[in-house]
């Protein structure tokens, strides 16, 4: 049981929260230390609250956010393991949860390596990477539901799809995951890690991918085809190696990746008849 008591910030500044470094600042922050805490804010506010995970693909806009914000503090960030399952707090970082996993010989979350998200936002999300998702080696997951309460949903309860959930309006809690030993997990890791890479742009702050793929389709190749690498909108650029990817040069803000986003989908549009959906989550 946790001793501390439910954190408040005000005026807190929300690009160093956010992996592309963009946002204004939070009227209200609250950090929950227990479901108590976490309980107590959403009755509080009428479950009417953004929840803050690791900002991986959050992109927020430069004024003053009135709605409350809530984040899940290190109490919710546990790892253990029984005979046949991993489970696995919704706080924990990916990174943490890859070294976790090398450590012990776990295999199925090798593929996600290099995104810098947590388990909330990736399950949320129905992250996935070469041909696997985050969903695959699930079991059930813990969560409160839009009417507050504690609940466990199976696998075959939650609607997964192509990057997206039926979690709307869930907050994630913890999950299980099936427990698999395998060798060679470090060179996996690595081979991973070498093709993410080598496709895509780390060199500067970033949403990760921006539009998901079209069927049959990637969204890269499509943004690429209309002349649109390098295309820069103040301090936001189209990546030159990877077209899909919006990063921040030193002081972007929210209305250039905005207006970059806005000129993705006209130019893909008029050339292919096609509307790119967002991948990302917005807050304004």
């Amino acid at each position: 049981m946790s001793l501390k008591k439910i954190e408040l910030s005000k005026q807190v500044e929300l690009a160093k929260l956010t992996a592309i470094k963009i946002g204004g600042r939070a009227k209200l922050l609250f950090k929950a230390h227990t479901i108590d805490d976490l309980l107590s804010v959403l009755s509080d506010f009428n479950s009417d609250v953004y929840i803050l995970g690791g900002g991986s693909n959050l992109l927020i806009s430069d004024g003053l956010i009135e709605k409350v914000i809530l984040q899940l503090g290190q109490e919710f960030s546990s790892i253990s393991r029984e005979k046949d399952y991993l489970q696995v707090g919704s706080a924990v970082k990916l990174s943490v949860l890859i070294n976790y996993c090398l450590k012990n010989g776990i295999a199925g979350f090798e593929y996600l390596a290099g995104i810098p998200a947590s388990l909330g936002g990736l399950l949320y999300m129905n992250a996935s990477a070469f041909n696997k998702s985050i969903s695959d080696n699930l079991i059930d997951l813990s969560v409160v539901d839009e009417n507050g309460r504690i609940k466990t949903l199976k696998k075959s309860e939650i609607t997964f799809t192509y990057r997206s959930s039926s979690l709307k309006n869930q907050i994630i809690l913890k999950a299980r995951f099936k427990l698999r030993h395998e060798a060679g997990i470090y060179k996996k890791i690595n081979l991973y890690l070498k093709r993410r890479i080598s496709t895509q742009d780390f060199k500067f702050p970033s949403l990760g991918c921006i539009f998901k793929n079209p069927p049959e389709l990637k969204a890269g190749k499509l943004i690429d085809s209309c002349g649109l690498k390098g295309k820069i909108k103040g301090q936001a650029q189209v990546s030159g190696k990877h077209a899909n990817f919006i990063i921040n040069l030193g002081k972007a803000n929210y209305a250039d990746v905005d207006y970059l986003m806005s000129l993705i989908k006209d130019k893909v549009y008029k050339k292919y008849n096609l509307l790119l959906k967002e991948e990302i989550i917005r807050w304004t």
